[in-house]
């Protein structure tokens, strides 16, 4: 039951980040602001990696500042990721260090940590991978757009990690709570570990539709493996979260997006 609950609480800090991003182009309530986010995860799972999350979004937002919202979409995106990239690291370091016996641990580490930098700095400073000859591949709108993502205040972009940090701590949080209600005794410290290390290796497998259903079941057979949890109910628990975190919200998503579309 609380797994379900803090399902409003996951959506509800994605509203808040898309409200304070788009806030200074558009400003919108935060109850406009849940209802775009879920229009846009109703378009983005029709989409690979849910690229296409910007569609539903714009959907509330006026024409002349579709370009603004995009940006700002893909900032909140690329927070959302990182966080997931830097958590997932610290998760799988954790798991690696205390729990299992590898070889060649200090150079995972450095590599870890130097990928970990790398993302903060495209997410503080995306101006910087716009150089020859890189930008040879960028298109003259791209160019804006890393331009207009680049000049986002610091303290904005600091607030919207933050929330993004929290809605990760959800994600984990709903995961251990469904393996605890399944009687597994697994340590919490090594579950949140294998946790991140599973969202590090889905978020970073391209998938086509439907949020990565199958990929994160797939991955989650092999890394909670070493936990010797059974299959079936690591895919029963991976297909739970799959329902209640983006089926069912997409499906009421669609449903404000058509909505909306009628109405504009």
């Amino acid at each position: 039951m609380l797994t379900c609950l803090l399902l409003i609480l996951n959506w509800g800090l994605e509203a808040k980040k898309w409200q304070l991003l788009i806030n200074k182009t558009y400003p919108i309530s935060f109850y406009i602001a849940y209802q775009s986010v879920l229009s846009g995860l109703s378009s983005g799972m029709l989409t690979p990696n849910r690229i296409g999350n910007f569609i539903g979004r714009l959907a509330y937002v006026k024409k002349e500042h579709h370009n603004e919202a995009t940006v700002q979409t893909l900032i909140g995106n690329l927070a959302q990721f990182v966080s997931t990239i830097i958590m997932g690291i610290v998760g799988f370091l954790v798991v690696i260090y205390f729990y299992l016996d590898i070889q060649n641990s200090m150079l995972i580490i450095t590599l870890s940590v130097s990928f970990s930098f790398f993302g903060l700095l495209l997410y503080f400073k995306p101006k910087k991978i716009d150089f020859y000859p890189l930008n040879k591949l960028f298109s003259d709108k791209t160019k804006q757009s890393i331009q207009q993502a680049n000049q986002s205040p610091v303290i904005l972009k600091v607030n919207i990690l933050v929330l993004s940090l929290l809605r990760y701590s959800v994600f984990c949080i709903q995961y251990v709570l469904l393996f605890k209600a399944f009687g597994i005794s697994t340590s919490i410290l090594f579950l949140v570990g294998l946790i991140a290390t599973v969202f590090l290796i889905t978020t970073l497998i391209p998938s086509l539709l439907f949020g990565k259903l199958f990929v994160r079941e797939s991955v989650a057979v092999f890394i909670f493996s070493y936990a010797s949890i059974d299959v079936s109910l690591i895919i029963m628990v991976a297909f739970i979260l799959w329902l209640i975190n983006l089926a069912v919200p997409a499906i009421l998503g669609s449903l404000f997006w058509l909505k909306q579309k009628q109405h504009a």
